[in-house]
């Protein structure tokens, strides 16, 4: 094989695992209490009078806030988190990679989320800010004004079709939650 070629290929492979490690760390260094399960809030989505989603900041904690929103006979889950920094982090709850298998939601362990089908790991600060790779779809289109997130009904529309399969966490009837 030419050198030229082998190099080429080398490099190639040496891209695939950089790449291919992107995003996707399973956070093997993680506390010992980060790996119990969170008492999630699981709530209905506050609407306003044009059916977009309110979101009050103050309501907001460390501990995760499961959100669902049903359109069309879809039920899309949402998670809001209060990170280190005192901001509010909003997620679609399914995985951008793993999407749109049934099990793509993440559930809360300690200060880290985990993916239920591929099992990564990411940091509540790390919740609605990464674009692509194994972790939680950010909301991307969302307004914040005096403590309100509102995402409109039409943006959440447009990922419907990742929550047709969905089994996270949601509200099974007016009492209970099925995780």
């Amino acid at each position: 094989m030419p050198n030229l070629l082998k190099k080429t290929l080398l490099i190639f492979l040496a891209l695939i695992m950089i790449l291919g490690n992107t995003g996707c760390s399973s956070n093997s260094n993680l506390e010992e209490n980060d790996n119990e399960i969170q008492e999630a809030n699981v709530v209905r989505a506050t609407l306003d009078s044009d059916g977009n989603i309110i979101i009050h900041e103050d309501e907001i904690t460390e501990t995760t806030n499961f959100i669902d929103y049903e359109i069309d006979g879809v039920t899309i889950g949402f998670l809001a988190v209060r990170a280190s920094d005192g901001t509010v982090r909003v997620a679609f709850n399914t995985c951008q990679s793993c999407s749109p298998s049934p099990n793509a939601y993440f559930i809360q362990k300690g200060d880290y989320f985990e993916c239920q089908n591929c099992k990564n790991k990411f940091h509540r600060d790390q919740i609605g800010i990464e674009k692509g790779g194994c972790n939680p779809a950010p909301v991307e289109e969302m307004t914040q004004e005096n403590g309100i997130i509102t995402i409109s009904k039409d943006y959440v529309q447009t990922y419907k079709d990742n929550f047709k399969n969905w089994n996270g966490p949601m509200i099974k009837d007016n009492f209970s939650v099925d995780y």
